[in-house]
C-alpha cells in the first residue's frame, strides 16, 4: 500500500474521529432530549444518551484498531499473529454497536413509538441493524482470509 494512501486513510480516520467526538458531545444528547420530550416517556433521555454515546464509542474503538492495522501495513507486517487481535477488536466493536442499535430500535418500537409515531426512526434503526450485522459478518470473512494469508506467508518464509 502506498504511503499516500495510508496518509489519506489516516486523515479520513481523524476526520471521522473528530466528528464522532462532536456527535457524542452535542448531537446525541440533543436527539435523546427530543425523543424524550416528544413522548410520554421523558425518562428515556438519559438512557438513550448513554446508548448513543456507547454506539459511537464502538466506532471510535474500531477506528483506533484500523489506525494500528494501517501502521502494520506501512511496516509490511500485516501477516502476523498480532494483527488478529486488532481485527477481533473491530469485529467485537461492530457486533456491540449492532446489538446496541437493535436494542435501541426494539425499545423505541415496542415502548416509545406508539406515542411519538416515528416510523422513520424505526426504519433507520432497522436498516442500521441490518447493515451492522452484514458488516460484522463481512469482517469475520475478512478475518478468515487474513488467517489464510498469514498461514501462506509463514509457509513461504519457511521455504525461502
Amino acid at each position: 500500500m502506498s504511503r499516500l494512501a495510508i496518509l489519506a486513510l489516516r486523515f479520513v480516520i481523524l476526520v471521522i474521529a473528530i466528528g464522532a467526538i462532536g456527535a457524542q458531545a452535542f448531537i446525541v444528547p440533543v436527539i435523546a432530549a427530543v425523543l424524550a420530550g416528544s413522548s410520554d416517556h421523558p425518562e428515556v433521555g438519559l438512557p438513550y444518551t448513554v446508548v448513543g454515546i456507547a454506539i459511537i464509542a464502538c466506532v471510535e474503538i474500531a477506528l483506533v484498531a484500523v489506525w494500528v492495522l494501517l501502521s502494520m501495513v506501512h511496516r509490511g507486517r500485516i501477516f502476523v499473529a498480532h494483527a488478529f487481535g486488532w481485527v477481533d477488536t473491530i469485529v467485537w466493536a461492530a457486533a456491540a454497536a449492532t446489538v446496541l442499535v437493535a436494542g435501541l430500535g426494539a425499545h423505541i418500537y415496542f415502548v416509545v413509538e406508539p406515542v411519538i409515531d416515528a416510523p422513520g426512526v424505526i426504519l433507520v434503526l432497522f436498516c442500521l441493524t441490518i447493515l451492522g450485522g452484514g458488516f460484522t459478518l463481512l469482517l469475520v470473512v475478512m478475518r478468515s482470509l487474513l488467517q489464510s494469508a498469514t498461514a501462506l506467508q509463514s509457509e513461504l518464509e519457511e521455504v525461502v
